[in-house]
């Protein structure tokens, strides 16, 4: 119990929401906004699906992709943490 503790202020103490943000063409011209999830396993380095932001932007060719581990995420990969099993959120705004 103790060492689940001291691991548990170590991720909260140490860990931050991580977030990449890329623009294609000029950017969103549009506020459509589309979210996926994408999952990891072996804490990201076998992902189990693929997530395809121009796929998410349909034919528009000027979109902004945001790719994060959001807090949701973080507190699932506490979770799972034994299973070594991760997701991250992907977003297109077009």
């Amino acid at each position: 119990m103790k060492l689940f503790l001291a691991l548990l202020i170590i991720v909260f103490t140490l860990s931050s929401c991580y977030t990449m943000q890329h623009v294609a063409g000029t950017g969103a011209s549009k506020s459509i906004v589309v979210k996926q999830k994408q999952w990891f396993a072996l804490w990201g380095l076998v992902p189990f699906n693929t997530v395809n932001p121009k796929d998410m932007a349909e034919k528009s060719n000027n979109y902004i992709v945001k790719t994060e581990f959001s807090l949701g995420d973080i507190f699932l990969g506490i979770l799972t943490f034994p299973i070594s099993i991760e997701r991250q959120t992907v977003t297109v705004v077009h």
